[in-house]
């Protein structure tokens, strides 16, 4: 759920942003930073709301520059969205405008950029304004008539000509050597001594060598983003020249740059024959940067990978761990049905090896090896049984995921592992493990009816006992698809009073549905429904808690609600439910009554004050026949401009579904009336 706030939020943001794709801002800002910006700038100015983000943005630069832990917070990987949306929301008030855009910052990751941003809107707006701030930069200070002879060149020269008001800022860095460097909006004009020794010393260099190393790249993208495609066609015809020396560490250094080039889009297939020559180096550097290029590039088609074959199966076999390690990895990525067919021999040899954090890789290898060559499945299944008894927890937990992964298409094959998967069951502290584990015994139990009295014992045990949703919801789910809730054995409850399993579950279901995190009230109300279609006495036995979650703001929610309170009503329940349903359901002239379709009464039924309803179409005509019969027209939708339709004809669909001749009696369900 949180994930669908921060893309609505998202959305919204960059619908704004593109319905005002024409206002121009009034600095052409660079960097991250600056396309955030000037993102925020124009939307913000669609709105007239430019002051407003501005006073969001102060306050909050204000509130960074109090405490710089929270500056660490925004930028800690550490720290979860949900958390930072938190710690955002906890800051103060803020427009919709704002809000929207530090979604947008927290979902892309970019939370780090806040007081980059902040600075370059508040340049925006001066330039809005009319101001221009410029920035002299020398080895010693200056004075005020040096400063004004700045100011007044760059006004004679007509490049602040438009702005009505231009603050001169001087600041010293030695480094320069001598000269200045003046920097105003999106203009700097460098003439510094250092500068200029710069420039002979490329013109010395580059007549030497013209090999440049990433760093050398990435700094060379930063300085050049005027003529960045220039820039990068020029590195291109430097690597081509690079990848064919007879240098390997060369050949590596051009391989690891255009590895870096095919992240930001251009193509790097041409170099697959180099890229195979450095993954063959003898150096482990080399022969990493090698398999990392071909895990970026090489596909199913890609011509060269026949000629990886020996040289994967040389290094699976190397006495250097890192080696193997590198080895798998790049496997994994780039297998094909050959490769796989040729090597998954070797990679289970190294699930055996010494250091458990190979043994896991090797595992995970396989698993990808055998999808890709489904015949291979046999030879990796006792293995996975030797690895659930492995002595390391990782590699145990690796052996389930591995499991976990390859049962969903076929559980058949792994029946063997069930008595090392129950010892695991009863014995494990892992709640993330045990997720997997009982997820596996929900695919495992309908083809093997015999554990479901196995499974009943632990399964209660964890229900009752453990404190992780995640994992009651998985427990809770294998109980009722495994047929284990049918089970004729006691449990106990919370207060200790014997119950039924399908009893307990329901009561535990509660905190799903009771909770104010969206998404478990959601997937509640989803275990909910499932329940329902094995024991809907006890789902029924809970109507008035799940009739207040009609009143969620979440229209997700409210549907799932609808599907559990279809099949609920009763005698004495009807017209309540019905006036719930009411009041969120705008009627038009979509709906109308088909009077050919008339149920029969039932004496139990208040027909007054159903009759009562305000349910009428758009010519005042009740919709409510005498004998309480509300029916909905064929193939005609709801439309309601305020409203969501899809729920609105689900709400429609519920009031017609519990019609008096289609409700359950109520002898045959608990006592929910007080």
């Amino acid at each position: 759920m949180f994930r669908q706030t921060l893309r609505a939020g998202k959305i919204q943001f960059a619908r704004g942003y593109a319905s005002v794709a024409r206002t121009k801002a009034p600095l052409t800002l660079f960097g991250i930073d600056g396309k955030y910006a000037t993102a925020l700038f124009q939307a913000a100015a669609s709105k007239n709301a430019l002051t407003t983000v501005e006073g969001d943005l102060l306050k909050l630069d204000e509130q960074l520059s109090k405490d710089a832990k929270l500056g660490e917070i925004f930028s800690s990987p550490l720290l979860n969205k949900a958390a930072k949306e938190k710690l955002i929301d906890s800051l103060g008030k803020k427009s919709e405008i704002t809000t929207n855009f530090f979604k947008t910052l927290l979902e892309n990751n970019r939370m780090a950029e806040t007081r980059g941003v902040i600075a370059a809107y508040k340049s925006l707006m001066e330039a809005h304004r009319g101001i221009v701030s410029v920035v002299v930069t020398s080895a010693n200070a200056l004075n005020s008539k040096d400063l004004k002879q700045v100011k007044d060149n760059l006004t004679k020269g007509g490049l602040i000509k438009d702005f009505k008001e231009v603050n001169v800022v001087n600041k010293i860095n030695p480094s320069i050597l001598g000269g200045m460097v003046v920097e105003f909006g999106d203009y700097t004009i460098d003439m510094s001594v250092a500068s200029r020794l710069a420039k002979i010393e490329k013109l010395l260099t580059d007549s030497i060598s013209f090999e440049k190393t990433l760093t050398d790249l990435i700094q060379g993208l930063r300085a050049n983003k005027r003529n960045e495609t220039e820039y990068i066609q020029q590195s291109l015809s430097e690597i081509q020249r690079e990848v064919q020396q007879s240098d390997m560490s060369q050949k590596s250094v051009a391989i690891d740059k255009l590895g870096y080039l095919h992240m930001l889009g251009y193509d790097m297939n041409w170099a697959s024959f180099n890229v195979v020559e450095v993954m063959a180096s003898p150096r482990f550097g080399e022969k990493r940067t090698g398999y990392l290029a071909a895990g970026q590039s090489f596909h199913q088609e890609t011509d060269v990978l026949m000629l990886t074959t020996n040289l994967i199966h040389k290094d699976l076999a190397s006495a250097n761990a890192m080696e193997v390690s590198v080895a798998l990895d790049g496997l994994a990525q780039v297998a094909t049905r050959d490769l796989a067919q040729d090597l998954l021999g070797d990679t289970l040899a190294v699930v055996g090896h010494p250091r458990p954090y190979i043994r896991k890789q090797a595992l995970v290898c396989a698993c990808r090896l055998v999808t890709r060559y489904t015949e291979g499945l046999h030879e990796l299944v006792p293995l996975l049984k030797e690895r659930l008894d492995d002595p390391d927890p990782a590699v145990v937990a690796s052996a389930v995921s591995v499991v976990c992964e390859l049962a969903h298409a076929n559980p058949h094959h792994y029946l063997s592992l069930v008595s090392k998967l129950y010892r695991l069951l009863t014995s494990s502290k892992n709640n993330w493990m045990l997720i997997k584990i009982v997820k596996l015994f929900a695919w495992l139990t309908p083809i093997e009816p015999r554990l479901a009295k196995k499974l009943h014992g632990p399964l209660s045990q964890l229900v009752s006992t453990t404190a992780a949703m995640s994992l009651l919801y998985e427990c809770i789910h294998t109980a009722v698809v495994g047929g284990i809730i049918d089970v004729q054995l006691p449990v106990s409850d919370s207060t200790g009073r014997e119950v039924d399993f399908a009893e307990l579950c329901a009561q535990k279901l509660e905190l799903f549905y009771e909770s104010p995190d969206h998404n478990l009230r959601y997937v509640g109300l989803v275990m909910l429904a499932q329940l329902q279609a094995h024991r809907p006495e006890l789902v029924a036995a809970h109507y008035h808690t799940v009739l207040r979650c009609l009143d969620d703001p979440d229209v997700s929610i409210r549907m799932r609600v609808i599907e559990v309170i279809s099949g609920m009503p009763t005698c004495k329940t009807l017209v309540p439910t019905v006036k719930h349903l009411m009041p969120q359901l705008v009627l038009s002239n979509t709906v109308a009554l088909q009077p050919d379709r008339i149920a029969t009464t039932t004496a139990d039924v208040d027909l007054d004050e159903l009759q009562s309803l305000p349910l009428t179409d758009a010519a005042g005509t009740s919709l409510v026949s005498v004998h309480g019969s509300m029916v909905l027209a064929r193939g005609v939708g709801i439309s309601n401009a305020t409203g969501n339709p899809k729920y609105q004809l689900a709400a429609a669909e519920a009031i017609v579904a519990m019609s008096p001749m289609d409700i359950a009696s109520d002898e045959d369900m608990p006592d929910i009336s007080k």
